[in-house]
């Protein structure tokens, strides 16, 4: 594989994993060649981000030997902007989907809202807790201990009530919990 196909590798493999970014032992892989090559690589890249004044995005090392495309910290104030434009647009029917099921059931972990839903929701989590609609509620004491969540003030605010309890009422005949979750 020439360098140019390198480099243009790498870029992708940056940009595909975003914030997780890529190791020089996995650059190293794709790349069919050692890590020492691939920092090099890396490094070519970092400078020709750094020398492209028009170019909006910068390559940072994190975690010692990691590597992630990042936006260009002189820009921020822009990104931040976008960042409250897009979390003032409407929630999703997916995303109303998971704050209902947090709103009945809540605190719920994730893994048991994946449950009743039936698809993963680690995107719709993610939304929903930057536009602070959910936020951490402690640990469950299901074995790993995995994070729980509940509503916010702000998703009392979002859809104008007072409490939980103005929250429509669930028919009588609605499966169990021990159903949903599957607990004996």
């Amino acid at each position: 594989m020439d360098k140019s196909k390198k480099i243009s590798l790498v870029e992708g493999l940056l940009f595909i994993n975003g914030d997780e970014g890529i190791s020089l032992e996995e650059l190293a892989e794709f790349l069919e060649s050692t890590q020492k090559e691939s920092e090099k690589i890396v490094n070519f890249i970092v400078d020709k981000y750094k020398e492209d004044k028009e170019c909006g995005l910068e390559i940072q090392r994190f975690a010692r030997d990691r590597f992630r495309m990042t936006t260009k910290r002189e820009n921020s104030e822009y990104y931040v902007r976008l960042s409250n434009l897009k979390t003032e647009s409407k929630l999703s029917s997916a995303s109303i989907e998971v704050l209902s099921i947090i709103a009945y059931k809540g605190p719920v972990t994730k893994s048991d809202v994946e449950n009743i839903r039936g698809v993963g929701c680690d995107h719709i989590f993610y939304k929903l807790r930057l536009r602070n609609l959910i936020t951490e509620a402690g640990k469950s004491n299901d074995v790993g201990k995995p994070m729980m969540y509940k509503v916010t003030t702000e998703f009392l605010k979002y859809f104008n009530l007072n409490s939980l309890e103005d929250l429509p009422k669930l028919k009588e005949n609605e499966i169990s919990d021990k159903e949903i979750f599957n607990r004996g």
